[in-house]
């Protein structure tokens, strides 16, 4: 309705009427504004967080299983290391063994005694001999000898009596280990039982250092495994028939190269043998040598006990309890070092849950691996400074015995840069009793490899 001009809203017009002034107020008011861009600001906030907590579980759980594969790896060849010193031990305990066998025999028959009574006689014989020496101090060997000589008899009767005693109860046990070769059956099976003793050390380590909730293969944490440089994994007879150990058994062994190994060994156990023989005649046999040299029993002992060391050496068992020896290879030097002395471990563990998996997704579905390379070796006498002297010249090295065979003990592994060619091969290969979903390469070779190696 329109009255002199003017517009008479309707009824609907005037409902409508109070809500005009609203919308123009929205139109101008800024209040609660800020409350919009606090909204799409915590949605960022909370993407960075989830990206920033990705970032961060990815980098701990990099960090954790680079340790855990560096430590099982130095574990799995420390126990190697440890190995490689037991055969050293044994080879020296079965050189011992002949020595002490043959100063046990010697006990047993007394064969010296029986001689001695006859020496004593014939000095007590010769002793008037000296009364009328011009000097005093041959004269008075004329009392001196027919004194002394019951002195050395009852030495001599003491010390037989108990060494044949403990002859009875020893030389039959020391005998019964040569007979059933006991120390060579050892040998070969500690050389067995190595490679598995060091794949469960490393893989012991890597699950203390890697647990899991959820596990990786159905409730197991992470795992480790030992591979050799030449990409087959780590257990007690490699492919080609002999032990994944760089030893060789001169008896069993296979190899073109036993003969080499026989007479080696053959040579180092008469060597070893003599001189453990020596040291035990100088120790037990030092009163006779410093006080009691008229009967000669020192002499005769030694001469009896090395004739019976030979007899053990070269009658009783000349093709049988040899020393291990180290296994040749027809490499060069170098290539016989990485090939022989040098191990890769691998950790293995499951993929990570991601935060927020809407939003960030990890592409790869294989597990989390981690590697590292070790060696054995002998080590050098460490240097140390004698104060005597100034320095530099006073910078000496520690004697230790740095012969690369298994007649040293001190066998020792460290971590070396993982170089070998071979690593690619073995990141790509699914280790054995393990369910995992290894990592795909795409068929990087070796020089690429190289390239994005961290080690």
């Amino acid at each position: 309705m329109i009255k002199r001009g003017v517009a008479i809203p309707s009824d609907r017009a005037k409902h409508r009427l109070p809500f005009l002034p609203l919308l123009r107020r929205i139109h101008h008011d800024q209040t609660g504004s800020i409350s919009v861009v606090t909204v799409f600001a915590f949605i960022f906030l909370t993407m960075v967080l989830g990206m920033l907590m990705n970032v961060g579980r990815h980098a701990d759980r990099k960090v954790k299983i680079q340790n855990a594969a560096d430590s099982a790896t130095i574990t799995g060849s420390t126990v190697l290391a440890r190995g490689m010193n037991t055969l050293a031990f044994t080879n020296h305990l079965m050189c011992d063994i002949f020595a002490l066998t043959a100063y046990l025999r010697e006990a047993r028959d007394r064969n010296s005694e029986s001689l001695t009574p006859e020496i004593l006689a014939k000095w007590n014989e010769i002793a008037p001999e000296f009364s009328d020496a011009p000097h005093t101090k041959f004269s008075d060997l004329a009392e001196g000898i027919p004194s002394k000589t019951p002195l050395e008899r009852d030495l001599i009767t003491a010390f037989a009596e108990q060494n044949a005693m403990v002859s009875e109860s020893l030389l039959p046990v020391m005998e019964q280990i040569l007979d059933f070769e006991m120390i060579p059956e050892f040998q070969r099976a500690l050389v067995i039982a190595l490679p598995q003793l060091s794949v469960t050390a490393a893989d012991e380590i890597a699950s203390r250092l890697g647990p899991s909730n959820r596990g990786l293969g159905g409730g197991e944490a992470m795992r480790a495994r030992m591979w050799r440089t030449n990409g087959e994994e780590f257990e007690a007879i490699g492919s080609s028939g002999f032990s994944q150990m760089p030893v060789a058994d001169p008896i069993h062994d296979i190899s073109q190269r036993q003969p080499e190994y026989f007479s080696r060994g053959i040579r180092e156990r008469r060597d070893a043998a003599n001189r453990y023989l020596n040291y035990l005649n100088s120790h037990m046999l030092r009163d006779f040598d410093e006080h009691a040299k008229m009967s000669q029993y020192s002499n005769l002992w030694r001469g009896f006990s090395k004739a019976y060391l030979r007899q053990l050496l070269e009658e009783e068992y000349p093709d049988s309890n040899v020393p291990y020896q180290i296994r040749i290879s027809d490499l060069s030097r170098q290539n016989e070092i990485e090939t022989d002395y040098m191990f890769v471990g691998v950790s293995y563990w499951e993929r990570m849950n991601e935060r927020m998996p809407g939003l960030f997704s990890n592409p790869s579905q294989s597990v989390q691996i981690a590697y590292a390379q070790s060696r054995l070796f002998i080590p050098r006498g460490r240097l140390y400074h004698d104060s005597r002297f100034s320095f530099p010249e006073g910078v000496f090295r520690h004697r230790v015995s740095t012969a690369h065979n298994l007649m040293n003990q001190n066998w020792v592994s460290k971590l070396v840069p993982a170089t070998a060619p071979a690593i690619p091969q073995i990141i790509q290969s699914s280790p054995q009793n393990i369910q995992v979903s290894v990592p795909n390469l795409g068929g990087v070779n070796v020089e690429e490899f190289q390239q994005l190696n961290t080690h």
